[in-house]
């Protein structure tokens, strides 16, 4: 299969290609996608950039320039409750936009106006492939990804978040990556590992926690891939 794996920042792209022998690349709107093989599959590797319209713009050119079957997408989260600790990795169930509100028009939070588009739901075949997965020294949750183009670091702002969408975690691509691989029937995938408590009393130290971050993400993402069949199509 032909699946494309989407990362927020450049450290975590660069692990991914240290790890794939890269074929070959190309550039397209100001993106770098490159082709790299795989546990008998054709991977597509993009660093897309943070916030949702870079995520949007990379996923519509991966699916315009590649034809994945499916697409993978790695990243960083805070957790919205107690539940969740730092480094501990999550697995989207479904996603929505946070910040999308449209309250006048009688629309409840993360609902497209004009649209019957609001709650995103990952593959099922590949939630069950990741749950399967087994990492030493990491716990894994499958959960709600909470998308929006900004920072959430208070407490009351993540308490409502989790007690008014039900959230897990919260960062600031997967759902515009559902958003557009559910517009254009493509199966899609989350994968995140939290950095902190999204309450603004983080003690970690970033930087340091990323390069740990990626590793474990991209572990399980490769745990998927190798369990997955090599066949045209996503199986049900």
């Amino acid at each position: 299969m032909t699946i494309a794996i989407l990362t927020a920042m450049a450290e975590e792209g660069a692990l991914y290609r240290d790890i794939c022998d890269v074929a070959d690349s190309l550039s397209q709107a100001g993106l770098t996608l490159h082709r790299a093989p795989y546990a008998g599959h054709d991977l597509v590797l993009a660093t897309m950039g943070v916030g949702k319209v870079n995520a949007a713009r990379a996923t519509q050119v991966v699916i315009g320039a590649a034809a994945p079957d499916a697409i993978i997408c790695t990243g960083t989260a805070g957790s919205l409750h107690d539940g969740l600790e730092v480094g501990d990795l999550v697995v989207g169930r479904d996603c929505l936009q946070h910040d999308l509100r449209v309250e006048f028009l009688g629309l409840p939070p993360g609902q497209v106006p004009f649209t019957d588009l609001r709650l995103f739901r990952a593959s099922p075949p590949l939630v069950e492939r990741a749950q399967a997965v087994e990492l030493s020294g990491r716990t894994q949750h499958v959960g709600r990804v909470l998308t929006g183009d900004t920072f959430v670091q208070d407490a009351a702002t993540r308490r409502a978040l989790h007690d008014e969408l039900e959230g897990d975690c919260v960062e600031m691509e997967g759902a515009a990556v559902g958003q557009v691989c559910t517009i254009n029937e493509v199966p899609f995938l989350l994968v995140r590992a939290v950095s902190d408590r999204a309450d603004g009393r983080s003690d970690v130290d970033f930087s340091a926690f990323l390069e740990d971050a990626a590793g474990a993400s991209a572990r399980l993402v490769l745990g998927v891939l190798e369990a997955l069949p090599s066949e045209a199509h996503l199986p049900d």
